[in-house]
C-alpha cells in the first residue's frame, strides 16, 4: 500500500509539473491583419495578408478576405507594416560562463536576463552562445517557461583551450586521452556543440573532431595555430568563427605566437593573401560545407575606440545592466591588449575580409550573422543589424542577408523544419517592422514588436520591461 501510495503521489507531482509547464507555455491566439509578409523562403512579398497564430503555431495565412479569424483572437492591425521571421545572433556570450562565487552567479543571472531582453527588444529571437556553461541550462529553462523573455537559446560547451590558454574561464585540454570522456560528457549533458580555441594542439584538435563525430555533436570555433586553415577545412570543422584561420594563412607557428597571437604580422596576412589563394580557400570551404560566422563588426571595435565610446551615448544605454555598462565604459582596455601596429593591421584587413564574404556567397558558401557581444564592448541586440549592414557593404544583397539572419541560421542549428520562415505549420518567432527591410536594412530598427513563444510583445511593452528592470537595479543600490 505504501508503495502504491508513493507511486500515486509521484505521478501526481509529475502531472502537476506538466500542467504548470503547459500553463506557462500556453500562448494567446494572435492574428496579424492587412500585413505585408516577408516569408523568407524566396525573394517575395505577400501583401494584404492575414496570419493566424494558435499555440505558437501559424495555422492560417493568406489574403485577408480568405482567412476566418475566430472570436477571442488578439488582433494586430498591421496595415503598412512588414512581418518576417525574427533575427539571429549566432555568436553571442550570455553571462554565466565565468562565475566562481555565489554572489558572482547572482549578478550573472541579472546580467543574463538583461542581455536576453535586450536581444528581444531589437528583434533577435534566435541565439547561439559560443561559450556555454551549466548556468546556460538554467537560462534556457527560464526562457522556455516564460519566466524570462528573450530569444530561443542554443549554446556550446565551455571554451576548450590548450596549454597556453588565453582565458581564465576556459577548460584546458592538453592530453589526447582526456578528449573522449570530456566530449561524451558534453554530449550527454545536452550541449549543442563544442567550442574550440586556437591554443589547442594539433593532436588534441584531431581527437576532438573524431570524438565529436562519434557523439553527433558539432565542433565550432577558432582554427588552432598548429592546425592551419587547410587542414581545418579538410577535417570538416562545422563552423569557423571570426574567420580565425583564414587570418593567419601562410605564417609559421613562431610568427603566429608573437604578442600572444595578436601581432601585426598575423593580421597583415589578410592583405598578403592573393585573390587566387582566397578563391582556393573559399572553394574548399564550400566543397566541405563549412559554416562561417565572420563577426565583421566586432573587428571594427578592436581598432575604433571612438565607436566603442559612442555606445555609452546610446538611448538604451541606461537600460543596460550596470555590470555591462562598466565593461563598455572600460572598453579602452582593448588598446592594451592589441598593439598599435596590430590595430592598424586589423583596420587594413577589413576590405579583404569583406571580399572573402562576397566570394563565399558567390560560391554558395554558408554564412551566419554574429556579433561576439558582449566582447569586447558590444551591447547585446544593438549590433546584429550592424553586422548585417557590414555584409551589405561587402556586396551581398539585402535578401541574401535577411535569409542569412533567418532561415540560414535555423538550418545551421538543424531547426529549419519549424523556424526561419513564415509558413503554415511553422513555430517560428517573428518580428513586425514599420518599413520594408528589403528596401533598407535600417528598417529593422523600426520595430513595432516581436512574437516569442506565441506571445505578442509590442515595442512599448519591451521598452517598459527594460525600464522596470533598470529601476529595480537602482532600488537595490
Amino acid at each position: 500500500m505504501i508503495f502504491f501510495r508513493n507511486m500515486i503521489v509521484s505521478i501526481a507531482a509529475v502531472l502537476l509539473q506538466f500542467f504548470v509547464f503547459q500553463t506557462l507555455q500556453a500562448a494567446e491566439r494572435l492574428a496579424f491583419v492587412d500585413v505585408s509578409v516577408l516569408p523568407m523562403d524566396a525573394n517575395r512579398i505577400l501583401e494584404k495578408q492575414s496570419v493566424l497564430i494558435e499555440d505558437g503555431v501559424i495555422t492560417a495565412m493568406g489574403p485577408e478576405t480568405a482567412i476566418s479569424i475566430p472570436k477571442d483572437t488578439k488582433i494586430i492591425n498591421a496595415k503598412g507594416k512588414y512581418l518576417m521571421p525574427g533575427l539571429s545572433d549566432m555568436h553571442a556570450h550570455i553571462a554565466g560562463y565565468a562565475d566562481t562565487t555565489a554572489e558572482g552567479a547572482n549578478i550573472s543571472n541579472q546580467v543574463a536576463e538583461n542581455q536576453l531582453l535586450l536581444y528581444a527588444a531589437t528583434g533577435v529571437t534566435l541565439l547561439r552562445d559560443t561559450a556555454g556553461s551549466t548556468a546556460h541550462f538554467t537560462h534556457q529553462k527560464k526562457l522556455q517557461s516564460g519566466q524570462w523573455l528573450g530569444p530561443e537559446l542554443y549554446f556550446t560547451s565551455p571554451v576548450l583551450e590548450g596549454k597556453e590558454a588565453v582565458w581564465g574561464f576556459s577548460l584546458k585540454l592538453i592530453n589526447v586521452g582526456d578528449v573522449e570522456p570530456l566530449i561524451a560528457k558534453f554530449a550527454t549533458e545536452g550541449y549543442w556543440g563544442i567550442k574550440i580555441y586556437h591554443t589547442l594542439s594539433a593532436e588534441v584538435y584531431a581527437a576532438v573532431l573524431e570524438s565529436a563525430k562519434r557523439h553527433n555533436i558539432h565542433v565550432i570555433g577558432h582554427v588552432p595555430f598548429e592546425v592551419g586553415i587547410d587542414k581545418a577545412l579538410k577535417a570538416g570543422q562545422y563552423s569557423i568563427e571570426h574567420f580565425r584561420g583564414y587570418d593567419f594563412d601562410g605564417l609559421s607557428l613562431e610568427e603566429l605566437q608573437q604578442d600572444g597571437g595578436r601581432s601585426a604580422k598575423r593580421f597583415s596576412s589578410w592583405v598578403n593573401m592573393t585573390d587566387d589563394r582566397m578563391a582556393e580557400l573559399a572553394n574548399l570551404t564550400v566543397i566541405k560545407g563549412i559554416w562561417n560566422c565572420p563577426t565583421l563588426s566586432i573587428n571594427r571595435f578592436l581598432f575604433d575606440s571612438d565607436a566603442r565610446a559612442a555606445l555609452a551615448k546610446h538611448a538604451r544605454f541606461a537600460m543596460v545592466h550596470p555590470g555591462l555598462q562598466a565593461q563598455i565604459l572600460n572598453s579602452n582596455a582593448l588598446d592594451d591588449i592589441f598593439p598599435v601596429d596590430a590595430r592598424a593591421a586589423i583596420k587594413a584587413s577589413l576590405p579583404r575580409q569583406k571580399a572573402l564574404i562576397k566570394q563565399l556567397r558567390e560560391f554558395g558558401g554558408k554564412l551566419l550573422i554574429g556579433t561576439d557581444a558582449v566582447l569586447p564592448s558590444y551591447v547585446p541586440g544593438f549590433t546584429p543589424i550592424d553586422e548585417m549592414q557590414a555584409f551589405e557593404e561587402a556586396g551581398l544583397s539585402r535578401f541574401d542577408i535577411l535569409q542569412i539572419a533567418t532561415i540560414k541560421a535555423a538550418k545551421s542549428l538543424g531547426i529549419e523544419d519549424r523556424a526561419g520562415t513564415i509558413a503554415i505549420g511553422k513555430k517560428t518567432n517573428m518580428i513586425l517592422v514599420d518599413d520594408n527591410p528589403l528596401s533598407d536594412l535600417d528598417a529593422l530598427w523600426q520595430l513595432s514588436g516581436v512574437v516569442i513563444n506565441g506571445e505578442w510583445h509590442s515595442h512599448e511593452d519591451l521598452k517598459d520591461r527594460l525600464e522596470k528592470m533598470s529601476q529595480n537595479w537602482s532600488s537595490q543600490n
